[in-house]
């Protein structure tokens, strides 16, 4: 009796302990979501793989692209390296942005910052809807902003935050209402088979003119109908014109004048083929 007593009190404990190592399981889950969630951003939207930031700095960094981000709907992102693998800075961007699935929605918006100490030079890759808010003018006018911050000197984590200070003011003015979108045009060149059809069609074309025209003008010379030598009549005489009641007439041109503050440029947005086949905007400066 004593033992059937005991089998059942020991069968009526396991769901209560069951739902206690759940609960505690659940606690843990969510501490390391909390305490993980953070850092999994840090490290994906913040890449210093040229060792430029300290912890802190990435940190910061991290979680004002991840702020500013979320508000706008796509994804900001800075990338540092030491070695571009070859690439322009241009290439090594769109490439980085594209082969870690970075964006969000369908067409995948965001802006990526690359500091390329390899190549030298700050490039600006916008993709989706990251493409109409930093127009061609916009990239200059974040450019300019920093270089102002000290790029050249070397303060990369003022420059990275000058980046994301600017990029924040232009998404909160919205998309320019003169903006458009162009592709841009890639180099007039010939291949082999155009060139040396060109050649034969021009030299073709060039023998038939000369055939033709050696034809016509073949035959004897007439004589001139006018003999210039005996009729002519030239007379050297000296001519002066005097300018007399004249009058100079003089005014200042005004210069033209700015119709904007940064940014109110063109709303041109110029847009290339990465070699993963998407669509990038962008522009870059050398330091």
């Amino acid at each position: 009796m004593v033992g059937a007593r005991y089998a059942i009190k020991k069968e009526l404990g396991k769901p209560a302990t069951f739902r206690f190592w759940l609960f505690m399981g659940l606690i843990v889950l969510f501490i390391l979501f909390d305490v993980g969630a953070p850092l999994l951003a840090e490290n994906r939207l913040v890449v210093d793989q040229a060792g430029l930031f300290s912890a802190a700095e990435a940190s910061y960094l991290a979680g004002q692209a991840q702020r500013t981000g979320e508000a706008y709907g796509l994804e900001l992102v800075i990338v540092t390296t030491d070695d571009a693998e070859g690439k322009s800075a241009r290439d090594y961007a769109d490439d980085f942005y594209d082969q870690n699935g970075y964006g969000t929605g369908a067409d995948k918006s965001g802006i990526l910052f690359l500091l390329d100490l390899d190549n030298r030079e700050a490039y600006i890759s916008t993709v989706g809807s990251g493409i109409r808010y930093l127009t061609d003018q916009r990239i200059e006018d974040v450019l300019d902003a920093v270089f102002a911050s000290g790029l050249a000197d070397g303060d990369y984590v003022a420059a990275s935050q000058a980046f994301l200070a600017a990029t924040e003011d232009f998404l909160a003015q919205g998309i320019p209402s003169d903006q458009y979108t162009v592709e841009e045009q890639g180099p007039n060149t010939l291949t082999a088979p155009e060139g040396l059809a060109g050649l034969a069609i021009s030299g073709v074309s060039g023998l038939a003119f000369a055939l033709v025209n050696k034809k016509r003008y073949k035959g004897n010379p007439r004589p001139s109908f006018f003999d210039y030598h005996r009729n002519s009549l030239v007379s050297m005489g000296v001519v002066a014109d005097d300018l007399v009641n004249s009058r100079v007439t003089s005014r200042p041109l005004p210069r033209p004048q700015s119709t904007g503050g940064p940014g109110s440029g063109s709303g041109r947005s110029t847009v290339h083929r990465s070699g993963g086949g998407s669509f990038h905007g962008g522009g870059g400066r050398k330091f």
